[in-house]
């Protein structure tokens, strides 16, 4: 290898287990690069599926899926990008779409233009602040959008 990354695969999958043995994400990527010191990757055109724990705030969601054109992190420090055609899909029907995402922690931020849809609405803003586990998700900047309010009979 010609990089300090001790693994590089090509068509790779991974896939993250619970303590108590439940798969809550797995993914692949075309290509991952991973270095053991500093607990680093990056990988190429991947993407992954989340499955929210059972009765957690994103359980309503349904599983998450994300793609992104390049995902660089920093496991051991939970942060990370990505960027390029950034997608997530929610089983419920929800869609977002950006440029760029960064995850630091117990949060996401973009700051570039952000649209989202599902179920009632449509909105867009030129960008994002949220929490992993969904208790809060803030369009910033230049927001504007749609609801669609249910007929009741």
């Amino acid at each position: 290898m010609t990089s300090s990354y001790e693994a590089l695969r090509r068509g790779a999958a991974w896939m993250d287990v619970s303590a108590r043995g439940r798969i809550v994400a797995r993914g692949t990527a075309d290509r991952l690069d991973y270095q053991r010191a500093g607990a680093r990757l990056q990988a190429s055109r991947g993407g992954g599926v989340i499955q929210p724990e059972p009765g957690s705030r994103l359980a309503a969601l349904g599983s998450v899926r994300f793609v992104a054109d390049r995902v660089d992190g920093e496991i051991a420090n939970r942060k990370g990008v990505a960027s390029g055609a950034v997608r997530v899909d929610a089983e419920r029907g929800d869609v977002a779409r950006t440029e760029r995402v960064y995850y630091d922690g117990d949060f996401l931020r973009s700051d570039t233009r952000v649209a989202a849809a599902g179920p009632g609405y449509r909105v867009e803003g030129s960008g994002l602040l949220a929490r992993t586990d969904g208790s809060v998700i803030q369009l910033t900047d230049g927001v504007k959008g749609q609801l669609q309010m249910e007929s009741r009979p």
